[in-house]
């Protein structure tokens, strides 16, 4: 779906305002962010970005079509990865998985995967966000099988709900004073985690 779907054209003799675009998107990310999608309005987001809600509203008629067009703008999470060593594939995917639930975005990404279970509206658009990283990791697995890489009774979703599922915890359940830690130990610790995933699998 492209953006330009949700956005109303300015008028004629009216140019768009750039700066006012880079506002809105910051403000609403940082909304949603903080507070889902039961606390996600334009009107909040127009005050969180200091603009007139008529600027808002010009540019989009609906929260959903805002959000959806701040999401493509703004967040880069989807990457291929097949670097041909599972080993290697596991650790670039950890990596960024970190990275996209530790980084600026990542209170809006821990919202997404808790609002697609619960809101209709927000599953239609955050899927590609949402299932990006199992996805990812489900072919990671599946292409390792193929090449004997990997027991034969190796299962793709558990994998990924030890790996993936272990980042989130671990991200989320750092107390605030033990982020600053927590981040610079982001490397040993996704490490860590995908060599114990490997060497349990390879015990079975």
């Amino acid at each position: 779906m492209d953006i330009d779907q949700h956005q109303e054209r300015p008028g004629r003799g009216r140019p768009r305002n750039p700066a006012i675009e880079v506002r809105i998107m910051d403000a609403a990310l940082l909304l949603y962010g903080q507070m889902g999608w039961q606390g996600f309005n334009l009107d909040a987001v127009a005050r969180g970005a200091s603009v007139s809600k008529d600027a808002l509203y010009r540019r989009w008629k609906s929260r959903d079509s805002l959000l959806d067009a701040a999401l493509r703008q703004r967040l880069n999470w989807v990457v291929a990865i097949d670097t041909g060593n599972i080993r290697d594939d596991l650790l670039a995917l950890a990596a960024r998985s970190f990275d996209v639930f530790a980084g600026t975005y990542g209170d809006v990404a821990l919202q997404l995967r808790a609002d697609a279970r619960r809101f209709k509206e927000v599953r239609a658009f955050a899927a590609p966000y949402r299932e990006m990283m199992v996805l990812q990791g489900r072919q990671i697995v599946r292409r390792a099988l193929d090449r004997g890489d990997l027991p034969t009774n190796a299962k793709p979703a558990l994998i990924m709900d030890l790996l993936i599922g272990g980042i989130i915890n671990h991200i989320v359940s750092t107390p605030p004073q033990l982020r600053e830690r927590m981040l610079s130990n982001a490397e040993l610790f996704t490490t860590t985690i995908v060599d114990i995933v490997l060497n349990g699998i390879n015990q079975i």
